[in-house]
């Protein structure tokens, strides 16, 4: 069967819309221009946000979170066929390369460049350059994955500051109704409150004894000067019957706490 000339023109016709839809592929100048562009429309969010304490940056669009996290779980799928069955033993028994390593493959690849009669059969002189320009490429990447992740950390606590402001302005909100006796208000103030308690001291035998950093807190205070009082450790380790050990905390200040036993007395 021949085809008509109409047939022809017709996909023709098509083959060259088909072609106008398909989007081409960036060049270079057209992906730097495209990159200005979209800085250039961040810079203009500045100010847009209207918080208590405004940071110094705009806020990133969704668009662009999303295109991220795309970005990187291609990433990470992508890596993962070249870094799979690697256990944590199987690290362990690869040689890591520090500052001092390095500097021993770099100056061992020169002497070899002079001195390629000294290198094993099996290694040439071609595949330890490329051994080496292997890792420096990756080396590179983790270098460049590390700057990533630096500027992601200072985005997500310029987000928790935000999120943790909102959260505040809300708990105030909160007291002060609840000072105003509002309905629903003492409910809610019961249920966030606990955040900003302190923990109190431990209780032993209906006294309280203070904690080990209370303990911690009061020697550096003794061992400065800023404190009166002693405080006196004493540990027995379990021989035929079981062990003892006190901590007396005699710190001379309005209150008084005693670890385990109280030994001593005050005189005012």
């Amino acid at each position: 069967m021949k085809r008509t000339k109409k047939t022809a023109k017709k996909q023709t016709k098509k083959t060259t819309q088909r072609a106008k839809a398909a989007p081409k592929p960036l060049d270079k100048a057209q992906l730097s221009a495209s990159i200005k562009a979209q800085t250039a429309a961040i810079k203009m969010l500045k100010g847009t946000r209207d918080v208590k304490r405004p940071p110094n940056n705009p806020d990133m669009p969704q668009n662009i979170i999303d295109n991220l996290n795309t970005d990187f779980n291609s990433i990470l799928e992508l890596l993962d066929n070249f870094s799979q069955h690697l256990r944590a033993l199987d690290r362990m028994r690869l040689n890591g390369v520090g500052i001092k390593k390095l500097g021993f493959i770099e100056r061992a690849y020169e002497l070899a460049l002079e001195n390629g009669e000294f290198l094993p059969h099996y290694l040439t002189l071609e595949r330890f350059g490329t051994d080496i320009q292997y890792f420096t490429d990756f080396r590179t990447l983790v270098d460049l994955v590390t700057q990533i992740r630096e500027k992601l950390w200072n985005v997500t606590i310029q987000s928790a500051d935000i999120a943790y402001t909102d959260a505040l302005e809300f708990y105030a909100s909160v007291r002060e109704a609840a000072k105003r006796r509002v309905d629903a208000a003492e409910t809610l103030f019961n249920a966030l409150s606990p955040f900003f308690r302190h923990p109190r001291s431990h209780m032993e035998n209906g006294e309280e004894t203070p904690t080990k950093k209370e303990v911690l807190r009061d020697f550096k205070g003794l061992e400065s000067g800023k404190h009166d009082g002693k405080i006196i450790v004493e540990n027995f380790s379990p021989k035929l019957t079981g062990g003892s050990r006190k901590i007396v905390d005699d710190t001379y200040k309005n209150d008084l706490k005693f670890k385990d036993n109280i030994d001593g007395e005050i005189k005012v």
